[in-house]
Parts: structure tokens; C-alpha cells; sequence
């Protein structure tokens, strides 16, 4: 059996992200978008700079810095680049249970729910190597037409009368975060959803990660544990030229379909856990149930029980649950597609915002809520900001107003503040006698209910992580592991998580876009200085250790332009 030095758990945008990071050679290729990365980098990485020294004009390096002629970038000018990104040395290995390719799930989601923009801004996307890359991808490809705008959202798209009108109605305007600057408008585009596809494409074709590193299989266990603790045969089959050393550990992981060995596991899964439909009484969860799904386990809309409906004209209700943007999109294309009337019935109030997380969040120059977030002392402070920030499922202003009007003509009707609190199934007409929180409400028979509800991450419940939880315990808060700031398990297990599991170290934006791009950069500084340790690999610096690690300070003031930039140039060579 093959111990692969990265197993990537998750083939969504968040594991693409983590493969690209780990095949782009440019460390510095997404600081513009985050202070906070390029801190950490210079941190952690400063003394492995290449400088010049003026006197002898040698490098600290021995191989010299990128130039626009030299750097491999991912344009078409320079040859043979991609290929040399693949020569990294890191062999890589990513499971996902839902195919084969690269973001199956994602692409099945998003046809199921007929999505064809989507939420994220431009520069929330997987490429590692710029931060403009989509929106460079659009003009490249000519496809700026399939750039949707944000009226509203920056700028002038303000106009001072509705900006006076906000300031009287939330009085004094607080100056806890900044405004997003009119320069800036060409962010705040979504680009189609046949667009950011292509651009995925684009970035695994360019970094020779297709097909060939993904396999199809559903991750059922993961144990990190020595060499001495496997059993014979597999001792025998991870027999290498190198003596084995019966202390080093692995990790063994169990699938579907085998067992597979890394030295460092990454989990880029998403919310990790099963879609989960509320407990309510009348509700069979024992099976499947033709009169009621998750949102994430639809196949089609309207589903098969209503189909045969619509063909004979008869009247069909569905009722859909839960008050985020995924439950407006499925009602717009259930009365699309021939639904007589949707309800939609939610626990509180019609939220609406341009993205999950509030502005200021999303912002190019978000560093005050983010440092503010950074700063806590406490992993309890960070999640409650977490949790205030996303603050639940809301509209954007665009789906408002596919929304006012289906409800303008009765097509849907809206339930605030309400809960379902029993059903009962009529199995000869086949729909739901529901009764709901409020006195007031008689709904009719319902055909289908929706739970558009979402997925909880806890990590305590996923099943594949049971062995390390047991043997590797680490604090848990709200579901979401405690993690080192290197996004790693413990200092001893080097088990990454990116993503929504990385929330109380990424910010509100984990789960988006955003957070598996930081992610992965942040991960992708550690993978190769522990692959070097485990293997006994160093780097030549050219240098003695002591005098690398006294220039430490002196290199990372001139990289973060700190200081006397040309002092640090006359003592970084000695």
C-alpha cells in the first residue's frame, strides 16, 4: 500500500482550492487579499526570503526570485508552466463520495436549483495565483456579459438621499468599519454559474489536477497511529527502501472501497455532517418518504409525487421550510415548472443581505472586523461573532424581488414567525394535514414538504471522525474544532481542516468561497515544512542556523516594508 503525502478529503470548490494552493509555487500570490496571511507567511517563513546582498551580490538563496519572465503565473506565455507546477515533489490524493470530478456535488446542486449566479462577489474564488483571476477569466474569455451587478451595494450605487434616509433612521452612524469605495465596483459583480465552472476548469486543467488525482470514495474512518500499530500485511506492503522507523505514525483511512496511508490528511468537506430534518410529530424518519425531503437530497423540482399532478391540471401545494436564499430559489422554479402555490413558513423574519455574512465582512478592505475577530481572546468571543455575523438564512435584494412578486400574485404565500408543529400523511389523496404554531394560519393540503433548513456542522457527530476525536481529543466549541492557527488538529496530528471546520480561525467567511481559498493558504505554508521534517529533508540556506535564525526579525521587517527597509538589506547577508 502507497502512503501519499496529501490526502484531501472532499472534491468541492473548498478541496480544489487546497489542491491548486498545494501545485502554485508563488507564496505571495494572495496577500492583496488578506494582511492577515502575509503576516503569518513573513512570520513563519521570513528567513527562507531570497535577498541580495549589496556587497557580494549573492543570493541567500540559491535560486534567485520570481521575475515577470520567470514566474510560472498560469499564462499561456510561459511555457511548460503548468507542468513545472506539478513537480512539487507532493504526491496528492483527493477522496470525495459524491464523484469522480471536481465539485459533483456542487454541480448537481446548483442544476437541481436552476441557480445561475451565484453569491459570492468576483474575488471569492479557488485560483491561488491572483486575486483578480475570475474577473480577469470574464475579459479574457469575453464573457463580461455574464457578469450580474449589485446595484446598491458600493459607492455612488448609493444615492445621498437613501444614504440620509439610512443615517435618520439608525441615528449617529457608527465608525466601527469601513465603506466599500466606488473603485471598487468591479468586485462586487457575481459571475454566472457556467462562468465560475469554466474558470475551475480552467485552474485544474492549468495545475494538472483533473481526474487523475481524484477517486471516488466515501470516507468512513480516520486513524493516526504508528507504524507499529498496523497489522502484518499492511507493514509489509508500505515496505519502502528507507528502514522503517516503528515510531512514525501515519494516517490510516478507511473508505467505501479500501484503505488509503498519508502523512497528512486535509479535510475540506463542507458542513461535514448528513442534512438532518427537524424532529416533528407525524413525520416518519425511518425511511424515505415520498411526501417530504431535504433540500440537499432533491433530485428534481417539483419531486416525483407532484409530477403526475401537474400533468392532470389538478391543483398542488408545497410547503417549503426554512428562510434562506435556497428556499426562495425553489419556489421560484417549483411555480415554474407548474406548482399551483408555494408557502414558505420560517421561524423569524425575512432577512435580506447581498451575501451570507454582512457587508463589512465581504469587503476588499474587511481588516477591521477581521483583526477585531483575530484579537479575541477566547474561542467562545470569536463564535459568538461567527454566529452574529452570518446571523442565520436571508434573501438577496435580487431574489426579494422575484419574491414580491410571486406574492403580489398569490402564487406564494409568505408565514413569518411561524413553525410547523404536526403533520398527518393521507395515504389515499397522498398530501399533509399540517398544523401550524399559529391559530391564525389553516394551511391547505400540502402535496410536498421542503426543508430547506440547512446542514449543521459538529464535528463530534461525523462519523469518519470518531476515531480521532477518541484518540486525539481537542476542544470543541459550538461543533467546530478548536484548531491551531496553522488550521492544524494539534501539534501532533497533522490533520488540517479548511472551510466551515476552520471557522474559529478563518472568520464568519469559512464556509464561503473566501474561507477555502485563506484556507488553503494558510495550510499550504505548513505541508511542505512538515512533509520535509517527516521525511528528514532540509532546506540549504547557504547559511549556518544561527546566523538564518538572527536574520529572522531583519527579514521579515524588510518583506512587511517595516522600518529602515535598506538597513535590512545591508545586514540580511552578514
Amino acid at each position: 500500500m502507497h502512503v501519499h503525502d496529501v490526502l484531501i478529503v472532499g472534491a468541492g470548490p473548498c478541496g480544489l482550492a487546497m489542491a491548486a494552493r498545494l501545485r502554485e509555487q508563488t507564496p505571495s500570490a494572495t496577500f492583496t487579499d488578506d494582511e492577515h496571511q502575509r503576516y503569518h507567511w513573513i512570520r513563519k517563513h521570513g528567513k527562507k526570503m531570497n535577498i541580495k546582498n549589496w556587497r557580494t551580490q549573492e543570493n541567500s538563496l540559491p535560486t534567485p526570485p520570481s521575475t515577470p519572465d520567470t514566474s510560472d503565473c498560469g499564462c499561456d506565455q510561459h511555457e511548460g508552466a503548468a507542468a513545472r507546477r506539478t513537480d512539487n515533489g507532493i504526491d496528492m490524493l483527493v477522496l470525495d463520495a459524491d464523484g469522480a470530478d471536481w465539485m459533483a456535488k456542487w454541480h448537481r446542486l446548483f442544476k437541481t436549483f436552476g441557480i445561475v449566479h451565484l453569491r459570492s462577489p468576483m474575488f471569492f474564488h479557488v485560483d491561488p495565483s491572483d486575486r483578480d483571476a475570475l474577473l480577469g477569466y470574464a475579459y479574457e474569455t469575453e464573457r463580461e456579459d455574464e457578469l450580474y451587478a449589485l446595484p446598491g451595494c458600493v459607492g455612488k450605487g448609493i444615492s445621498k438621499h437613501r444614504k440620509k434616509k439610512k443615517r435618520n433612521a439608525m441615528g449617529r452612524m457608527s465608525q466601527g468599519g469601513p465603506e466599500i469605495d466606488e473603485r471598487d465596483r468591479k468586485d462586487y459583480y457575481t459571475p454566472s454559474t457556467k462562468l465560475f465552472a469554466a474558470h475551475c476548469e480552467q485552474v485544474s486543467q492549468r495545475y494538472s489536477i483533473g481526474k487523475e488525482v481524484i477517486r471516488h470514495e466515501k470516507v468512513m474512518d480516520i486513524e493516526y497511529q504508528k507504524l507499529a500499530n498496523l497489522q502484518d500485511a499492511q507493514l509489509d506492503a508500505l515496505q519502502t527502501e528507507d528502514d522503517l522507523v516503528e515510531e512514525r505514525k501515519v494516517f490510516k483511512v478507511t473508505t467505501d472501497k479500501g484503505v488509503r496511508f498519508a502523512n497528512i490528511v486535509v479535510l475540506a468537506v463542507g458542513p461535514g455532517n448528513a442534512p438532518s430534518i427537524p424532529s416533528i410529530p407525524g413525520l416518519e424518519h425511518s425511511s424515505a418518504h415520498a411526501g417530504y425531503t431535504h433540500a440537499m437530497h432533491l433530485k428534481q423540482i417539483p419531486p416525483p409525487n407532484m409530477v403526475s399532478k401537474i400533468k392532470m391540471k389538478a391543483q398542488t401545494n408545497m410547503l417549503i421550510i426554512g428562510g434562506g436564499l435556497s428556499s426562495v430559489q425553489i419556489a421560484d422554479l417549483a411555480l415554474q415548472r407548474g406548482v399551483s402555490r408555494v408557502y414558505l413558513m420560517m421561524r423569524g423574519p425575512l432577512k435580506i443581505k447581498y451575501f451570507d455574512m454582512d457587508l463589512e465582512w465581504v469587503g476588499k478592505f474587511r481588516n477591521f472586523n477581521q483583526a477585531a475577530f483575530w484579537s479575541a481572546d477566547t474561542d467562545e468571543e470569536r463564535l459568538e461573532m461567527y454566529l452574529e455575523a452570518r446571523n442565520g438564512g436571508s434573501v438577496t435584494p435580487r431574489y426579494r424581488k422575484v419574491l414580491d412578486g410571486h406574492l403580489n400574485t398569490g402564487k406564494i404565500v409568505l408565514h413569518n414567525f411561524t413553525t410547523l408543529e404536526s403533520v398527518k400523511w393521507n395515504e389515499i389523496s397522498e398530501r399533509w394535514a399540517c398544523t401550524t404554531s399559529s391559530s391564525d394560519i389553516c394551511l391547505p393540503p400540502i402535496d410536498h414538504i421542503v426543508f430547506a433548513t440547512g446542514v449543521q456542522t459538529d464535528i463530534r457527530t461525523m462519523p469518519f471522525m470518531q476515531s480521532i476525536l477518541r484518540d486525539h481529543p481537542i476542544e470543541i466549541m459550538g461543533g467546530f474544532p478548536c484548531l491551531t492557527d496553522d488550521l492544524m488538529w494539534s501539534d501532533e496530528v497533522p490533520l488540517f481542516a479548511s472551510g466551515r471546520l476552520g471557522a474559529l480561525r478563518l472568520g464568519p467567511g469559512a464556509p464561503n468561497l473566501v474561507g477555502a481559498r485563506i484556507g488553503a493558504e494558510r495550510i499550504s505554508w505548513n505541508v511542505q515544512d512538515l512533509l520535509d521534517k517527516m521525511n528528514g529533508r532540509r532546506r540549504t540556506s547557504g547559511q549556518s542556523e544561527d546566523e538564518s535564525d538572527g536574520g529572522d526579525e531583519e527579514l521579515a521587517e524588510y518583506a512587511a516594508a517595516r522600518s529602515n527597509r535598506y538597513n535590512s538589506l545591508v545586514n540580511a547577508g552578514g
